[in-house]
């Protein structure tokens, strides 16, 4: 059957002045088939009954004779007679409230309509047959009728084509009355199912577009009419009902045509809506599909409500638990929002839960939260079924009643700790992982309260200590630069900077450290920052801790207001020297490069830098304790084993180690800051052998000459961590030679047994004999033979001739002959001992 595929009636077929018409068919009842068939019958006359006694109706095969119930059979013009089946008497009553009481009850004379009652499985015609025998009307209908759907003709007066019917609008037809179909002179339509609301989902403060489909279904061209919009709702802050708006009907709508309208809702209220549209248009004959209705839910905005504080990995004796904050100086109720994880495992929010303005919610597992942070129980909503947050991370969903996303968060394991929430720094920003930190407050977290990570509204901090230059020499000065930064969320001004040498490294500005205070003025915005410079004139050589401390009386975070750094002053030039060289170590012992630190300071040797001739890249010293005092020795080896090294010398071992050469080679040492401290370019003509080191004769003279350079002298090759062998401090003009003690008795008691010769030469090193004559000239012993010495040396005379039997006592004479190592100058001296022994 088609539907509404009306035909406007143009004067169609044949009228009579009483024309009697088939008008409306139930061939497909609910509920009792056959009971419930009827077939409807109108007098489109204007001015003559027609009586319908003798009149028959069935269907192509089979006519039955119409009854009257009450003997009454006369059909007035535009009135409606009903022809029931004749079971529908039989304690039916579907009907009853739906015919009009004008209207003209028949039935048949017989069990069913036709040949059996009207079928819903085979199409039949249904026919009306006057007294005569004449056919008055017949309709064939087709079978796309629902349960409780009868045909109705559209156009009364106009023939019985398919064109001309249709479906019934109404469940049950319309017996007795105006088909629903049927079109009047003036009817607007707002046409079911056509209201929409866009975009979905809505949120709230969106500008909503409301649109409904005018359609006229009156005869007449519809052309004043007006939609209004209007809205009913659960939120207890509106006065309701609401206009939202009205429209009109921009140009004269004609029959069967139809307009789609709309109006633009600014600033949607969040909350569940009904929103109404009615028609008002003058002398509308139909009210009944004037208004449409719409049940919306307007979500919240996005983030009006944020995820603030995350426990996932709680202490084995608390729930785990969400923090939300509202930004918002309105409360915002939460009841049917949900928490959703990755799992997607939701928990509702059920109950009329309400986060205040500027306030916290807690949302957990259990109430215990509570108990554990000392919050108040109505600051805690427990949820059932409240998912479980994964330890290495999770995904976090917070929906509205509608199911729009407020925030989410996709926590990673770094953003908290064990026993330790993962807090977000600033609530307006995004979560990502440089916004949330873990918590560090001493209770693990700050449900319900301030996050212990997110600035306060007045927070000034010492973020960056630098200098100028950054890696100054001696006696450079020194600019001092301290960066302050607003970390609070107002602006904030008038505070000072102090800068101190933190001498004794306590973190702390104590009497005799402070280097200067600087007053600044200037206000800073929130997250900006100023740069704060202080002086330091010609700061002492090492590597100084020095402290920035900023001091506000509005500052509320004093525990960021100190910075500390490390400033590397470099040492004078050769404040540290290359005092002694080991080149040539015998098998299975280490090279060593000796330091001696000349000047009167201690000196902080970690990061220090050597390299030889070949290197691509200096050795580094490790960055640790490493201060030499003044006068003190340093060891620099490829490995620990050094024979006889003086167990105080600081010995220093680097990752690598650059091979020195035998012959030639060039050492250069430098100070942290890169510095030069000394070089030394030597070769072996300067001394050192297999097992002999190269000595240096005075730190103090320079060290780019051979002359103050030569091997070891002492019977161990070398002299590591102690005072060289060739050691002078000045090199004496002439000869000298002493004895000591004058006399000696070499007679065993312990007491001046060993006369102790104690001589000069004028020369760095030599070659020297040392010999006892007697009186007569004649050698009584030779002490040294040959012996290479420094500028000062010694011997050791026990008494005793070259047979090593016991000398005479009496006066001997002490003979030194010396040949300096550089130009074989011979030198001699000579003086007279005594020797003492008991009488018998």
């Amino acid at each position: 059957m088609h539907r509404l595929l009306l035909l406007m009636f143009l004067g169609l077929g044949r009228l009579a002045s009483a024309q009697v018409i088939l008008s409306e068919v139930m061939f497909n009842p609910r509920g009792n088939e056959n009971a419930y068939e009827f077939i409807e019958i109108y007098n489109a006359g204007a001015t003559d009954s027609i009586s319908l006694a003798g009149w028959k109706i069935g269907d192509q095969s089979e006519t039955d004779l119409l009854v009257s119930p009450d003997a009454l059979y006369k059909l007035a013009p535009g009135q409606f007679a009903v022809v029931l089946d004749p079971g529908y008497f039989l304690t039916m009553a579907l009907y009853d409230s739906l015919i009009p009481a004008q209207a003209l009850i028949l039935t048949i004379d017989d069990n069913s309509f036709g040949s059996g009652g009207l079928s819903n499985s085979t199409a039949e015609t249904v026919v009306l047959l006057d007294a005569a025998g004449n056919t008055m009307a017949r309709y064939t209908y087709s079978l796309d009728n629902p349960d409780g759907i009868s045909d109705e003709k559209i156009f009364l007066n106009a023939e019985d084509s398919p064109g001309n019917w249709a479906n019934s609008r109404r469940l049950d037809g319309t017996p007795g009355q105006r088909n629903s179909v049927t079109p009047n002179q003036i009817d607007g339509e707002l046409a079911a199912r056509s209201f929409s609301v866009s975009p979905a989902p809505l949120r709230a403060g969106q500008t909503a577009k409301l649109a409904v489909t005018l359609r006229n279904n009156g005869l007449q061209a519809l052309s004043a009419a007006v939609v209004e919009f209007s809205m009913i709702s659960s939120s207890a802050t509106l006065n309701l009902p609401l206009r939202l708006g009205s429209v009109e009907l921009p140009f004269p709508l004609k029959f069967a045509d139809s307009v789609r309208l709309s109006i633009q809702w600014n600033q949607a209220v969040a909350g569940r809506h009904e929103i109404l549209a009615n028609l008002m248009a003058p002398d509308d004959e139909n009210r009944s599909n004037d208004t449409l209705r719409a049940n919306i839910a307007a979500g919240y905005p996005r983030e009006i409500v944020r995820i603030n504080e995350i426990m996932y990995a709680p202490p084995a004796d608390q729930p785990e638990w969400i923090e939300l904050f509202n930004p918002q100086p309105n409360a915002v109720a939460l009841a049917d929002w949900v928490l959703q994880d990755e799992s997607n495992t939701h928990a509702v929010i059920k109950g009329k839960a309400v986060i205040q303005p500027m306030s916290y919610l807690v949302l957990a597992a259990s109430p215990a939260v509570a108990a554990s942070f000392n919050i108040a129980d109505s600051l805690v909503v427990v949820l059932d079924n409240f998912p479980t947050l994964n330890n290495t991370g999770d995904v976090l969903l917070l929906r509205d009643f509608s199911g729009a996303v407020i925030d989410s968060a996709a926590y990673q394991t770094t953003w908290g700790a064990p026993g330790l929430s993962a807090e977000k720094v600033r609530h307006e920003r995004e979560n990502v992982t440089e916004n949330w930190r873990p918590s560090q407050d001493p209770r693990g977290g700050t449900p319900a309260a301030l996050n212990s990570v997110s600035p306060r509204d007045l927070d000034l901090a010492a973020i960056r200590l630098q200098f100028d230059p950054p890696q100054p020499r001696a006696g450079d000065d020194v600019h001092l630069l301290a960066t302050v930064r607003n970390a609070g969320r107002r602006l904030i001004g008038s505070f000072t900077v102090t800068f101190a040498f933190d001498r004794d490294q306590d973190n702390d500005i104590q009497t005799g450290e402070e280097i200067g205070v600087i007053s600044v003025t200037q206000s800073i915005s929130p997250e900006d920052s100023i740069l704060v410079r202080q002086l330091w004139r010609q700061p002492p050589s090492g590597r100084h801790r020095l402290l920035a401390a900023v001091a506000s009386a509005l500052d509320a975070v004093p525990t960021n207001n100190r910075i500390a750094a490390r400033l590397p002053v470099g040492y004078s030039s050769r404040s540290v020297v290359i005092n002694e060289v080991y080149y040539a170590p015998r098998s299975a012992e280490a090279e060593w490069v000796e330091f001696y630190n000349r000047s009167n300071q201690a000196v902080d040797l970690s990061t220090w830098r050597w390299r030889d001739a070949g290197a691509d890249f200096p050795v580094v010293l490790p960055d640790s304790n490493l201060v030499l005092p003044p006068g003190e020795f340093a060891l620099l080896a490829a490995g620990r084993n050094i024979a006889h090294a003086d167990p105080r010398a600081r010995v220093i071992v680097p990752k690598s180690w650059l091979t020195l050469n035998n012959d030639r080679e060039t050492l250069v040492l430098a100070d942290f800051n890169g510095g030069m401290q000394d070089s030394l370019s030597f070769s072996q003509q300067w001394g050192g052998d297999n097992g002999v080191s190269l000595e240096r004769i005075n730190p103090n003279l320079t060290s780019t000459d051979s002359s103050n350079w030569s091997s070891c002298v002492e019977a161990p090759g070398s002299t590591p961590g102690k005072r060289n062998s060739i050691f002078t401090e000045l090199v004496p003009k002439q000869a000298a030679i002493t004895v000591s003690p004058q006399p000696f008795s070499p007679d065993g008691d312990g007491r001046d047994d060993f006369a102790i010769i104690q001589f000069q030469v004028p020369a760095a090193t030599a070659t020297v004999h040392v010999k006892i004559y007697d009186l007569r000239g004649r050698l009584v012993h030779q002490l040294l033979n040959n012996a290479p010495v420094g500028a000062s040396s010694e011997a050791i005379w026990n008494g005793r001739d070259e047979n090593n039997q016991p000398a005479p006592m009496g006066i001997y004479i002490v003979y030194l002959q010396a040949i300096q190592a550089t130009g074989g100058v011979l030198v001699e001296a000579r003086t007279s001992l005594v020797l003492a022994r008991k009488l018998d």
